[in-house]
């Protein structure tokens, strides 16, 4: 089967692969098919793997040999989030279109594009050296825009195989530009748990009780404006414990990044960010965990007044960790502090969600001494290499603030590192209508990706023919 990229891409996209609607399930089996069915006809072995939810595909094509030199695992996700608005879009979301210089449709740049790149570079390198003792495998999930619920088990139950692979290449984040990719060497991890406070048996008046018994929403607001402090730091003891200092270099890359404090104030509108002490906001988004609210309630919500103090509200917190942190333990922490800031008259309870995912960072100026370690410090000269070659510019080694909980598992179950070359952007519409991919950047990344394999291969000493 021969390789058309924008042909694939388009095939691709017509499968409406919506993971969160259950209405869509056989057209995510359909696209898994497709992709494991197109992968064989590309000479890898594939298999489908039947989960809860949504099948995951793996892929493998040992090196003709049999005795590898270099083991290299691709991963991908072919599910897509929903299109609506759907009357928003200019194109159908699931025909793609090519024009004004992209292809559009749901999918193209998240993950179906991307995806489609790196094994577009893939194919390339095997059609030139298809003798080389090297062990691809290929790894594409359909649950990753809900949250990976099957791989956690797909990876446990699978850990000495994927384990066997000397590293993770995926593209699914972003890029500082069209022509500046970002490699991502760090990601938050994220857990979220609600609040609940409690005080009278009952709703009561607020006149014949106001100011004789502790309100809740009040025990509430107290407690949650406490876990801040004036410096705009977290206030609490202990959870910034074993985070280490900034390095100089990873400053520098991140004042290179085009979007900076004075970019994020014009996007959203606001004429101030905010500060915590010692961090610039845009260090702060990247290497520095949080406490957030992300929603309150609690009492009369309805038109006009209503002389009633609430016999209960709740705060939903989300909590953002960074490497070492461990997700599950900062969330016990804050969680103590806050039962121990609630005043007497209130109850505190918490609701828990299954859904806590630890952070993941890895040091591209300091890879290890062992024989991965040294393989993973290889990867990144070539992606310097090819990059600059390819793109024009070498990417920036940036962390990010959002979570992939994946990354980390597939770390901590099987002690692979990731390179996550990052290719889309806010422009291409990422969750909403209109989403496109560059087709510049799409052959731009085909080529990056042919020549990474044939760099990191000639660093192993392993190509061959």
């Amino acid at each position: 089967m021969k390789f058309e990229i924008t042909d694939f891409i388009a095939r691709l996209v017509k499968f409406e692969s919506v993971s969160a609607d259950s209405a869509r399930a056989g057209q995510v089996e359909a696209c898994a098919k497709f992709l494991s069915d197109s992968l064989e006809s590309f000479g890898f072995e594939s298999t489908m793997h039947k989960t809860a939810l949504h099948p995951i595909v793996f892929a493998e094509r040992p090196c003709k040999s049999g005795a590898p030199k270099l083991r290299i695992l691709c991963y991908g996700h072919y599910d897509v989030q929903p299109v609506d608005p759907v009357e928003k879009w200019k194109t159908p979301p699931f025909d793609a279109v090519i024009k004004d210089g992209k292809i559009w449709g749901r999918g193209t740049a998240d993950n179906k594009g991307p995806f489609s790149c790196l094994l577009g570079g893939l194919l390339a390198f095997l059609d030139k050296h298809p003798d080389a003792p090297v062990d691809f495998g290929i790894m594409l999930e359909g649950e990753e825009e809900i949250g990976s619920p099957s791989m956690a088990k797909f990876i446990s139950d699978n850990a000495e195989l994927i384990g066997g692979y000397d590293m993770l290449l995926l593209s699914d984040t972003s890029a500082a530009s069209h022509d500046t990719p970002i490699i991502t060497i760090g990601l938050r991890g994220t857990g979220s748990f609600d609040a609940v406070f409690k005080g009278p048996q009952t709703d009561i008046h607020s006149g014949m009780f106001g100011g004789m018994v502790y309100n809740p929403v009040q025990a509430m607001f107290e407690v949650c404006a406490s876990l801040h402090g004036a410096d705009g730091l977290v206030n609490i003891d202990g959870f910034y414990d074993g985070l280490a200092k900034l390095d100089d270099w990873e400053k520098s890359e991140i004042a290179k990044n085009p979007f900076g404090d004075d970019y994020v104030k014009k996007l959203l509108d606001v004429d101030a960010l905010y500060a915590q002490r010692g961090h610039t906001p845009a260090e702060a988004v990247r290497v520095l965990p949080t406490v957030e609210f992300t929603g309150v309630g609690g009492g009369y919500q309805g038109e006009g007044s209503k002389s009633v103090i609430p016999s209960e509200c709740f705060c939903k917190i989300s909590c953002r960790t960074v490497a070492p942190q461990k997700t599950e333990e900062v969330m016990k922490l804050v969680q103590k502090t806050m039962a121990e800031r609630t005043p007497k008259g209130v109850k505190i309870s918490f609701v828990e969600y299954d859904s806590a995912g630890d952070a993941y960072f890895v040091n591209p100026k300091n890879c290890g001494c062992d024989a991965r370690g040294k393989t993973m410090a290889n990867a990144f000269a070539a992606v310097d290499k090819c990059s600059l070659a390819a793109f024009g510019k070498k990417p920036l080694y940036l962390r990010e603030g959002a979570s992939i909980p994946l990354i980390s598992r597939i770390k901590r179950i099987t002690g692979l590192d990731s390179i996550m070359f990052g290719l889309f952007t806010a422009e291409d519409n990422l969750h909403a209508p209109n989403e496109g991919f560059p087709l510049a950047t799409i052959e731009r990344a085909v080529k990056y990706y042919g020549m990474f394999f044939e760099e990191i291969a000639e660093s192993a000493n392993v190509k061959n023919g």
